[in-house]
């Protein structure tokens, strides 16, 4: 079971009975990323359209292409500063923190093994 904690103003999910349920695997077809996992790590099975819901303020998000079958675009519900982030590659990582209704998701970070995830505008 996980446990929500603050730390400086950022929520934080911690797993404190190791249960490991901090992180969900998402198939491919499956379009919707969760917000109620702190890792998600997916897997895409042709183009995908992914859709992200608007999350808790200060709210850390990392989603992880596993596998693929194609590129998986996601287009959150609410963000500043992009648009879209296409996950390509096995490896794709992206830590999204969500501010508040308002400015939506936000890029942490971006990277993967042989280049970050593509960022539209």
């Amino acid at each position: 079971m996980s446990q929500i904690l603050r730390f400086a103003g950022i929520r934080h999910q911690y797993d404190y009975d190791e249960t490991d349920d901090l992180a969900i695997a998402v198939a491919g077809a499956a379009l919707v990323i969760p917000v109620t996992h702190a890792h998600v790590s997916k897997t895409t099975s042709g183009v995908e359209a992914l859709t992200l819901a608007n999350g808790k303020p200060n709210q850390l998000l990392t989603i992880t292409l596993a596998a693929t079958g194609g590129d998986g675009t996601l287009t959150p519900a609410t963000c500043t500063g992009f648009a879209t982030i296409t996950f390509a590659e096995v490896g794709d990582t992206a830590i999204l923190f969500y501010v508040d209704d308002s400015a939506g998701w936000r890029i942490w970070s971006v990277w993967g093994f042989t280049g970050p995830p593509a960022v539209a505008a």
